[in-house]
């Protein structure tokens, strides 16, 4: 870190769901213009005998385009970068790798705060090969996203852009980073599903088990070094910050979405950090079964008095099924969703009491006391 260089200590990382959750949407980001796909791919529906095959009740086959990544890669390398960080452990200095992407021509920097947790300095590798000391912004461990800057004076930056909304499984996207020191690799993958928690991502120790997430999986081959790099999709677009992979899988990685991404930008641009929601209720994970037809919902158990569940009218044993219309299976997912929302905003919920129909609740999200 250079001198002077402060980071925020991130808010408390042992509060139940108070339900602490943030958000962030980017300015100064750039569009990453791609021309037309060039090629199609020969015989990518056709079989042996080159003769179309139908499903009896399917559509006529249609030929597939795959994504130019070669070209895909080359426009976005500039604003990928390594960062290096050296943490003291009481025994010594380890040396520590990870990446990070642009997100202003000044020279700020987008990574996990895992990446730069605990450093006692930290360095930014451009693609060029030029080092450059970093300072710490700002960094939160309830979203892991960290903020870094450096003298960008004659460096011409170029921020990447950060896509408002998820994208859906099935689609293409490269994952660009230094796994293992590994300058500027890039892995190509699908999205391979959405929503997932920190239970699913194998309960990993340097992730807060009480944080806003509700990451996307991937099957784009990430590893040690890849963390804080961008996922993006065909259009230059980053859909998510790579964060982590299950260490007991293959092909099963994750990443922050960038809309989460985008909320704690907005906020520590605006505000110097990010504020962290409150929903004045606590609540667990509901039974699997307990919404048939569902994959999940999430159960109130408590509502504090004149909290913002109180004056949105929730009552102890309701049942979250959606929030503004998306479905919701953990405390998890509905933290992310009011976080991304933010401090203030109106956000609907879905619920489902005493074995009614649903009904429509509007909740706004309070800061929580963490600061």
């Amino acid at each position: 870190m250079t001198d002077g260089g402060t980071r925020p200590v991130a808010p408390g990382r042992g509060r139940v769901l108070a339900l602490a959750v943030a958000a962030a949407a980017i300015v100064a980001c750039r569009r990453v213009e791609e021309p037309p796909p060039s090629r199609t791919v020969p015989n990518q529906t056709r079989t042996t005998d080159e003769r179309p095959r139908r499903h009896p009740a399917g559509p006529e086959p249609r030929t597939v385009v795959v994504p130019d990544f070669a070209d895909l890669a080359d426009r976005m390398a500039p604003s990928v970068v390594g960062v290096v960080t050296k943490v003291s452990d009481g025994r010594g200095t380890l040396r520590g790798l990870g990446s990070g992407m642009v997100v202003t021509a000044a020279g700020q920097i987008l990574t996990n705060e895992h990446v730069v947790a605990r450093a006692s300095e930290v360095e930014v590798v451009f693609l060029d090969g030029r080092r450059l000391p970093a300072r710490i912004v700002y960094a939160d461990a309830l979203v892991d996203l960290a903020l870094l800057e450096v003298s960008a004076t004659g460096l011409g930056l170029a921020p990447v852009e950060l896509r408002e909304d998820d994208p859906r499984p099935g689609t293409w996207v490269m994952a660009m980073g230094q796994p293992f020191g590994l300058g500027h690799t890039v892995t190509v993958g699908v999205v391979s599903g959405l929503g997932r928690d920190w239970d699913d991502l194998g309960r990993p120790a340097d992730l807060a088990k009480d944080g806003a997430w509700s990451f996307i999986q991937t099957d784009a081959s990430i590893n040690i070094g890849n963390s804080g790099g961008p996922l993006v999709d065909p259009d230059g677009r980053v859909v998510g910050v790579t964060t982590a992979v299950r260490a007991d899988g293959q092909g099963i990685a994750f990443a922050v979405p960038a809309p989460m991404a985008r909320r704690f930008l907005e906020e520590v641009w605006t505000r110097g950090y990010l504020r962290h929601t409150r929903l004045g209720v606590r609540a667990e994970n509901a039974a699997p079964d307990a919404v048939p037809g569902r994959a999940g919902a999430v159960r109130i158990t408590k509502v504090e008095p004149d909290g913002p569940g109180a004056k949105a009218g929730l009552e102890p044993g309701d049942l979250v099924i959606a929030v503004d219309g998306r479905p919701v299976a953990s405390v998890a997912q509905l933290a992310y969703h009011a976080q991304v929302r933010g401090v203030g905003a109106k956000i609907p919920l879905s619920i489902l009491r005493d074995g009614g129909p649903p009904r429509q609740v509007l909740i706004v999200p309070a800061q929580a006391p963490d600061r």
